[in-house]
């Protein structure tokens, strides 16, 4: 066999081999990334795709991602009253809770 081939054979399979090992790497990010907008999507029932209400509940679209944590928080521990959030809030650690508000926020 020609030399110069087997070194672009050795070139081609290690390229393969980190570009695998890349995706492999970055698979349970882009699950954990999932996981989140699809909690995040699940909101959009009561407060619409991207935060504006059309309906009873409230919109959160033009409220910071601090106050918009810190009202969770709330509804979570019970300082703010709720129909039905503070059931869905405590189904959610503090971080998840978070990184639904950064999804939520950087759509904007």
């Amino acid at each position: 066999m020609n030399p110069g081939r087997i070194d672009t054979m050795k070139k081609r399979l290690l390229t393969a081999g980190i570009c695998l090992a890349a995706t492999l790497l970055m698979a349970p990010e882009a699950r954990a990334m999932d996981a989140i907008s699809v909690a995040a999507d699940s909101c959009a029932g009561c407060h619409g795709t991207d935060g504006r209400s059309l309906g009873a509940m409230p919109a959160f679209h033009e409220k910071k991602p601090a106050e918009l944590k810190q009202i969770l928080r709330e509804y979570k521990t019970g300082k703010r009253e709720a129909t039905i959030m503070d059931r869905i809030v405590k189904g959610y650690s503090d971080e998840q809770l978070d990184a639904m508000v950064d999804y939520y926020t950087a759509k904007k």
